[in-house]
């Protein structure tokens, strides 16, 4: 089979690691283009465009963003078999293994030539279209096991890179008028927020505590969805008011920030408080 790789590239600090994993794959035949510097929207519809316009060369696409490492040599020959052996699949999605909330999550995606993408509005969850395919279940699988984790996802983020990351998972608890099933998401989304959380505690890991502090202040409304674009200077701007923070000060702001943000509530409860308020 021939695979097309697309990568989707905004600065992240894992890009050298992730483009050596990809040449390391064996045994299969591939081409990896990579999509540099472009908006989210624009660098997720270019993606796909590219491989829809591109469909009658490959046989399959394997998405790999720039913060992922692929941690098998032969991650792409043992997809290939994945689709060899099951003709009717269409979306095969693996968990890789997360820096922030230190658990597996979704994931790597590939697809079969044959799927096609339809555009999407303008919105929060146009970062991982990925994630709501258009195949229908009877033809993904949704958690291919014995493949995972694919890779590990934000191996060695800047603070930057984790304050964005907490920034938009913020953005997608909070975010209203959205479907029932992208509401899942929002839960997924602030499961990770609160793992990270969690590890931070653990850990004292400041980068954790960038991601920690970036979903607080998404919460309180001091970000839009047209900030998380990397062209946009707004988010450097509030972050270079942390940069030089401690653990201590991050911790300090941490608090602050939850306490008003209903952190005094269990978390489930919490979560549905702020669903509604906004």
């Amino acid at each position: 089979m021939r695979i097309f790789v697309g990568t989707r590239y905004a600065g992240e600090n894992e890009f050298e690691e992730c483009v050596a994993s990809i040449n390391r794959q064996k045994d299969v035949t591939f081409e990896h283009i990579i999509f540099k510097n472009l908006g989210n929207k624009e660098a997720t519809d270019t993606l796909y465009k590219t491989f829809m316009d591109r469909s009658t060369e490959f046989d399959l696409l394997i998405k790999i963003d720039a913060d992922m490492v692929l941690l098998n040599d032969h991650l792409f020959s043992n997809i290939e078999k994945e689709f060899r052996k099951n003709d009717w699949l269409d979306h095969l999605e693996i968990r890789v293994h997360d820096f922030y909330s230190d658990q597996l999550i979704w994931g790597l995606n590939s697809f079969r030539s044959s799927v096609k993408w339809n555009p999407v509005q303008e919105n929060l969850f146009y970062l991982h279209i990925d994630d709501i395919p258009p195949v229908p279940e009877n033809r993904r699988i949704g958690d291919c096991k014995k493949l995972a984790p694919a890779a590990l996802h934000c191996k060695n983020p800047s603070p930057l890179q984790a304050f964005h990351y907490g920034v938009l998972k913020g953005l997608k608890v909070i975010q209203p008028g959205i479907a029932e099933k992208v509401i899942s998401k929002s839960r997924y989304s602030w499961q990770l927020i609160e793992g990270t959380y969690a590890h931070f505690k653990r850990k004292r890991d400041i980068r954790l505590g960038y991601a920690v502090l970036g979903a607080e202040l998404a919460i309180k409304e001091n970000f839009q969805a047209e900030h998380l674009d990397y062209s946009n200077p707004y988010m450097k701007h509030v972050f270079s008011r942390y940069a030089d923070y401690s653990i201590p000060q991050i911790q300090s702001e941490i608090s602050g920030l939850r306490r008003a943000n209903w952190g005094f509530l269990p978390s489930r409860m919490r979560r549905r408080v702020l669903s509604r308020c906004k």
